[in-house]
């Protein structure tokens, strides 16, 4: 394998999958179409939902299919959800599309990271993972943050040719990944992947030893809880923030300024993860719980200026959280099951978007957003103070350790 080539492809299908242009505005367009706050909340519950009864399974299929086909895979359905988003005008239908687009994003969940940390391993370069990963997180929000910045055109155009582009960038996806080169230390051969019922045993056998794994190595459980516990209260945040901003005396023409600049906080952190690895991780996520929830409780100020910086700054250390966990988690995990372990975390994260997305919006509702930006600070300090503790008390050796 032409290891240059293929991190080069791999940095281009971050550039292509950080192309949607839909993301930033689509609960405005449900909001112009008729549908109510409620409905928007509940399009967001089931995206979750699915996502998480989806996560295990799909990083199964990419360790049995192959991480290339399911990139491609997942690049024809993101296409297919965003087609139904056209064609639909019956609640039932944006449910529907909703649980697609989730089923598109577990695909790649998981896959993406899999697919680079095995190239890598396999020219012996698994070392500078953390630094590949960071900069294909540093082009996606890039790219993510150029899609927000374009928010305004992306509403005037209307919600059909919006989702037109999309479809358009699920295919380009599609295209990107099958430049791709299978490493070998994902690959299956031809003869194993030909009868649809071996497919399923292998998928219980990595649905049990991922279940063993994890028991034996509970500590790597309780980094994926912390992950996705962070990683959902500043997307909550981020996903309340837009009406508190607007109440704030910021047109709602110009969201996609402070949404931008968030973005590039995002970016920032994922630059700046490489410098974290000094730092032991116990006092990595200390600091990280900490400082997070303090950032949250001023996002929810009533000062714009101070809102957008608060916001920012925890996009920040929870880039960096999930980065510097991820690359941790990779060091234990073993070639064939690393996609599907790397989706156990992911679903961590839409366990706790389940939980705290409704719990949030009440309490924002029934008292104010500060309240409710609180709560999901006080978590977050909670989860690092956990973390703290634990780490200091556990006599645990990790696999890499041994």
């Amino acid at each position: 394998m032409n290891i240059k080539k293929q991190i080069s492809r791999l940095y281009l299908y971050e550039i292509v999958s950080g192309l949607q242009i839909v993301d930033a505005v689509w609960v405005f367009f449900l909001l112009e179409r008729g549908f109510s706050l409620a409905q928007v909340g509940i399009a967001e519950g089931v995206f979750h939902a699915v996502s998480m009864c989806f996560e295990i399974p799909s990083g199964m299929v990419s360790d049995t299919i192959g991480r290339r086909k399911t990139l491609m895979l997942a690049g024809i359905v993101s296409a297919v959800s965003a087609f139904c988003m056209i064609v639909s005008d019956a609640f039932f239908m944006i449910l529907l599309a909703m649980g697609i687009n989730a089923v598109s994003y577990n695909l790649v969940s998981g896959t993406r990271e899999a697919l680079t940390y095995d190239s890598l391993l396999e020219a012996g370069e698994e070392k500078n993972y953390l630094k590949v990963a960071s900069r294909q997180d540093f082009l996606y929000e890039g790219l993510f943050a150029f899609t927000n910045l374009m928010s305004i055109v992306t509403v005037a155009i209307g919600y059909q040719k919006a989702y037109f582009l999309s479809i358009l960038q699920g295919i380009l996806c599609t295209v990107c990944a099958a430049s791709l080169q299978e490493a070998m230390e994902g690959q299956r051969t031809f003869g194993e992947r030909r009868i649809a019922a071996d497919l399923f045993r292998e998928v219980g056998a990595h649905f049990l030893q991922t279940a063993v794994f994890l028991r034996k190595v509970p500590e790597i459980a309780w980094r994926m809880a912390y992950s996705g516990l962070i990683s959902a209260a500043v997307y909550v945040v981020y996903m309340l923030l837009q009406d508190h901003l607007v109440e704030t005396g910021l047109e709602p023409g110009f969201l996609g300024i402070p949404l931008l600049l968030i973005s590039l906080c995002s970016m920032a952190g994922a630059v700046l993860t490489e410098k974290t690895g000094r730092m032991s991780l116990r006092f990595f996520y200390l600091a990280g719980g900490i400082l997070t929830g303090i950032f949250l409780f001023l996002s929810g100020r009533k000062s714009l200026a101070v809102s957008v910086a608060g916001a920012g700054a925890a996009h920040c250390i929870g880039e960096m959280i999930m980065l510097r966990t991820e690359a941790e988690n990779q060091k234990d995990f073993s070639g064939s099951s690393r996609a599907t372990m790397v989706s156990v975390g992911s679903m961590a994260y839409s366990i706790f978007m389940v939980l705290l997305s409704p719990a949030a919006g009440v309490a924002a509702e029934k008292f104010s957003i500060l309240a409710a930006f609180s709560m999901l600070g006080l978590l977050t300090a909670a989860a690092g103070l956990i973390m703290f503790v634990r780490r200091a008390a556990t006599t645990q050796s990790l696999p890499h350790e041994e």
